[in-house]
């Protein structure tokens, strides 16, 4: 097709050369066209008055193939959840925290893209407890899974006071007091300052349920032998004594959060 085209404007210019007349005198000139097999395209000019020959070669352009820049996104380790956190950048080191999460759950939790509920057990106790260390490092304390699990044992295990508490669902400008959760990701807190929850991050999708939240919570990297012993006490100390009317009070779940169903879209 370009090798047509291009004749097409080479014989026009033909004629219009042809058709030119020279009044000084001038030998007349013919321009002769010749094409080949390959991509090549020729074309001669010839002189009345002498045998000498003019000739020109013009290739038609070779269409090149544009290579497709992509680019990956970093391999996720430690040391990249490390440097994250240290520069401030908490929604990237959310992104690697998940992204850790799945890659230490096992190759079927790699395939999938997402981790089940009964892989975390295969998460090491020191990865899970490296990763919490390198979130409370970098936010004084106030992020972390051992941090979430503490106000989740302080709820009683209760999953919608502890997304009301950590700043998962916010309060809704209502007479009624009413709680609705946050759009991912733009209602989400990624800085750290003081009016940032306790607990806010990291962020773990609960749209299969709880059940993933539950066994992080549970796994053996959180174990902390003092907490169960002051637990067993407390709970001695309860039945011997008697629970008293605030305590009943507190493990009764307030209507307005049986509303709610787990439908968690982050």
């Amino acid at each position: 097709m370009a090798n047509a085209s291009l004749q097409s404007f080479l014989l026009q210019h033909h004629h219009s050369f042809l058709n030119s007349t020279v009044h000084d005198g001038s030998p007349t000139a013919a321009l002769r066209l010749t094409t080949n097999a390959s991509t090549s395209i020729s074309f001669k000019l010839f002189t009345s008055s002498s045998s000498s020959v003019t000739t020109a070669s013009t290739a038609a352009p070779t269409p090149v193939a544009s290579a497709a820049t992509t680019t990956s996104p970093p391999t996720p380790s430690l040391e990249l959840l490390g440097q994250q956190l240290a520069e401030g950048d908490y929604r990237q080191a959310d992104e690697t925290t998940r992204a850790l999460l799945i890659y230490l759950a096992g190759e079927p939790a790699r395939r999938r893209g997402y981790v089940f509920f009964s892989e975390v057990q295969f998460i090491s106790v020191e990865d899970l407890r490296a990763i919490d260390t390198l979130w409370m490092e970098h936010s004084n304390g106030k992020f972390g899974y051992s941090v979430q699990r503490r106000i989740w044992e302080k709820s009683v295990r209760d999953y919608t006071r502890l997304f009301i508490k950590i700043g998962w669902m916010k309060k809704l400008d209502s007479e009624v007091e009413q709680f609705n959760y946050r759009a991912f990701p733009d209602e989400f807190i990624w800085e750290l300052n003081d009016d940032t929850p306790e607990g806010h991050l990291p962020l773990t999708n609960a749209l299969r349920g709880t059940r993933l939240m539950e066994n992080i919570f549970t796994h053996p990297a959180f174990d902390c032998p003092e907490e169960e012993a002051a637990e067993e006490e407390n709970n001695d100390t309860g039945s011997n004594a008697g629970q008293n009317k605030d305590d009943s009070k507190v493990r009764v779940r307030p209507k307005i959060m049986t509303d709610f169903k787990p439908d968690y879209s982050f």
